[in-house]
């Protein structure tokens, strides 16, 4: 998709997360770029996607997708953002070498330090994902784009399951041969036994 259109803007961020003020907005818009083209479109699916970025780009959001966009991509876009910008924040490219800078003011935390703080944004990011997950699961039959991402090699079929695991917990069903709904209800009827 040639469009481009951001679901928020980096002053939203500096507003809503603690990014402090006198970060560089480019730094920002990059990483607002990159998390919602590879988190926002795995959470809705191409289709969806797309037509959130066309009326975005367009100023004509529909009602829904303005409580999408507002209620449910925004915090999960935030955190994700944090989680974009984060590295490059800590470390600068340089014609010579990769560098940390550090002030008068404030020490450089240590990549442990830095490690713990990436796997905290990484769990609200989760978190938001998947609330906004179970939003268009519940109110699919009002985001028919959400089970019908396309068909094109480049099709992203949405993340039913927000969280990954790193155990390996057997061969669940294709998810882009089921829709959402149905795979949440097989899972818990599965459950309920």
């Amino acid at each position: 998709m040639a469009t481009t259109a951001y679901f928020c803007s980096a002053q939203f961020i500096k507003n809503n997360t603690p990014i402090d003020e006198n970060v560089d907005e480019k730094y920002l818009m990059i990483a607002i770029k990159e998390a919602q083209e590879k988190e926002i479109r795995r959470y809705c699916g191409t289709a969806l996607y797309n037509e959130l970025v066309t009326q975005v780009a367009a100023s004509t959001l529909t009602a829904l997708n303005t409580t999408l966009l507002t209620d449910y991509i925004r915090p999960c876009l935030k955190y994700w953002t944090i989680y974009e910008a984060a590295p490059f924040l800590k470390f600068k490219f340089t014609n010579k070498n990769v560098v940390t800078k550090n002030s008068d003011n404030s020490s450089n935390v240590d990549m442990k330090e830095f490690e713990k703080v990436m796997k905290f944004i990484e769990q609200n990011a989760r978190y938001y994902g998947k609330m906004l997950t179970y939003y268009l699961i519940q109110n699919m039959t009002s985001y028919p784009l959400y089970s019908q991402p396309g068909t094109g090699i480049d099709t992203i079929f949405p993340d039913v399951e927000p969280f990954d695991s790193d155990i390996y917990l057997g061969n669940r069903n294709n998810p882009s041969l089921i829709t959402p709904k149905q795979y949440y209800n097989d899972s818990y009827e599965d459950w309920k036994g």
